[in-house]
């Protein structure tokens, strides 16, 4: 059961692309992994074969933090 909880709560970065969209943030591989390399991205958490795993959450207020910087600057 704890390998379920634990599958909904770890992501890659493929569906760091859906979760953006589904969020109505258009982007592209290249910016998750442009992003990746910004020292406040979420933190790896995992590895799943050739996969980085991240944490669902952490992801999300990333993206809220996004967001927020975006409407400061316009």
């Amino acid at each position: 059961m704890e390998n379920v909880k634990e599958r909904e709560v770890l992501i890659n970065r493929s569906q760091m692309i859906t979760i953006a969209w589904q969020h109505n943030i258009r982007i592209s591989r290249s910016t998750i992994h442009r992003w990746a390399n910004q020292p406040d991205f979420p933190v790896v958490v995992g590895k799943d074969g050739q996969a980085l795993l991240y944490e669902r959450s952490q992801f999300v207020r990333y993206l809220e933090r996004i967001l927020q910087k975006i409407e400061e600057d316009h």
